[in-house]
């Protein structure tokens, strides 16, 4: 079977949690993962696909959000006037980043981390570099600690290398000790 986005075919999906979603197949070829499974599997049409890394809070999340983009990018589509105005297209993306940006901020910290592993999973391409931008602009500007306590990444320096840090000044222009 082939797959193409404008069949109107329904595909149950099948979260780590063992929750079913079915959704519009416009909607599930945009996740490279279920594209891929139907390409392989074409005479599994029937079956739901498993999905075991991704559990069922956050794929609802990724499907609300690829099912706003599919209908945005239908509305979107190529009118027969050939003039487009600048200003509409900047209002219509201005749009489709308010929605983004709508999403990411319902999510904490470990939300964020858990979208990206199920978009990576799902190898949904829009939405995982949507997010890594998400985080990028949640830790910028943020102090070491809060990045490590972000990413839970111990600090790998002895309390003696972390005050050696920041007191480097005082051992600048030192000559080396005698051994």
């Amino acid at each position: 079977m082939s797959v193409t986005a404008t069949e109107t075919n329904k595909i149950t999906l099948l979260t780590a949690d063992e929750e079913e979603f079915v959704v519009d197949e416009a909607i599930a070829v945009e996740f490279g993962t279920v594209k891929t499974y139907y390409e392989d599997n074409p005479d599994s049409c029937d079956e739901a696909i498993p999905l075991p890394n991704v559990t069922s809070k956050y794929l609802a999340k990724v499907i609300e959000y690829y099912k706003w983009h599919v209908e945005h990018r239908a509305k979107k589509a190529p009118k027969p006037v050939k003039i487009k105005l600048l200003q509409h297209e900047e209002e219509e993306d201005e749009e489709a980043k308010a929605f983004d940006e709508a999403l990411f901020n319902t999510l904490d910290n470990e939300g964020m981390k858990q979208m990206i592993m199920a978009a990576n999973y799902l190898d949904a391409k829009d939405l995982l570099e949507m997010l890594t931008q998400a985080v990028a602009d949640r830790i910028k500007n943020k102090s070491v600690e809060y990045v490590r306590k972000f990413f839970g990444i111990e600090n790998d320096y002895t309390p003696e290398e972390e005050l050696r840090k920041q007191n480097e000044w005082a051992f600048e222009d030192l000559d080396p000790d005698d051994d």
